[in-house]
């Protein structure tokens, strides 16, 4: 009977099963109430028609559906920090930060092109990894971090992106494995572990965007903070902390050159979003028609992408 007491006691304030990895624990901590009444698995699958099209051929046990529903709302349980994650602000608010970490992951993960069928729009969390990156030869391994695995990295065992955040580098792997199981080597050993676990590979995905502080162009704010505190006005910030050494900080590229295209795709998913959610009318107003490299769309550009284009 005493053991049954303390069992009792031990599941509700986590499980009864004596596993310690958080990945695998159930949880009761609730953060995915959030989704509840503003996105269902049906606005998912609606929205992300073309998920998991480019599952990791290379990795025999990746997830057959690394990106569902179901991992979205598991990957946010696995932590009590990710419950910042649309807990601040109106409904408005809730749904731009929804907006905008969805247009991220789209970004990252996109498998479209300019005539994509159903729209360009439509394919993200395609791929489950970097493209070619792992066959490419580039580990995204930097010796003098603190983060290092058991062995120097190759093949396999690069930190090229992974997941919908497209978690890179072995400074981050480090730092969000030690996040959640207190021991940095469990993904810097094994930075593939990310895609044979949804949940995980969300996880890392939230992980970036309530914990990261360390971008240089917006010290000390997560992609969180700014969207909270400026709406729609922070997606541009957000883009600075997710990839602002590469896209950000510089005019407005032309359309015809790949980070041009690119930094507007990031625009238009947002757009792609946050008018399914019933808030694009807090984005500036988008012309009409095929986009055109013209002072017009350049304006409507550099509007919704303020704190990311000079």
């Amino acid at each position: 009977m005493k053991w049954i007491i303390i069992c009792i006691l031990s599941f509700l304030l986590a499980s009864c099963s004596g596993d310690d990895n958080p990945s695998t624990q159930n949880s009761f901590l609730g953060n995915s109430k959030v989704f509840d009444n503003i996105l269902s698995e049906t606005d998912f699958n609606t929205l992300f028609p073309h998920a998991n099209h480019g599952r990791s051929s290379s990795i025999p046990d990746a997830a057959e559906k690394l990106y569902s529903y179901d991992n979205m709302k598991k990957g946010l349980e696995l932590s009590e920090e990710f419950s910042v994650f649309m807990s601040e602000g109106d409904d408005t608010i809730k749904r731009l930060e929804l907006s905008a970490i969805l247009a991220n992951w789209a970004q990252e993960t996109t498998g479209g092109w300019d005539t994509a069928p159903d729209g360009y729009t439509s394919w993200g969390l395609c791929w489950y990894e970097e493209v070619n990156a792992r066959s490419g030869g580039e580990c995204y391994f930097n010796p003098d971090n603190k983060y290092q695995p058991t062995k120097e990295p190759a093949g396999d065992t690069c930190f090229f992106g992974r997941g919908p955040i497209q978690l890179s580098h072995n400074a981050n792997y480090g730092a969000f494995s030690e996040f959640l199981y207190g021991d940095m080597l469990v993904l810097l050993d094994d930075p593939d572990a990310i895609l044979r676990d949804g949940s995980l590979a969300f996880a890392s995905g939230y992980w970036f965007w309530t914990t990261y502080r360390g971008s240089p162009n917006v010290p000390d704010k997560t992609c969180h903070d700014v969207m909270v505190e400026e709406g729609a006005q922070g997606f541009g910030k957000v883009i600075n902390i997710v990839n602002g050494g590469i896209e950000c900080n510089v005019e407005l590229r032309p359309l015809d050159t790949e980070l041009g295209k690119k930094i507007r795709n990031r625009a238009d998913h947002f757009h792609y979003f946050a008018e399914y959610l019933g808030v694009e009318t807090e984005l500036p107003t988008r012309p009409e028609g095929e986009r055109k490299d013209d002072q017009i769309w350049n304006d409507y550009y550099r509007a919704i992408l303020v704190g990311c284009i000079e």
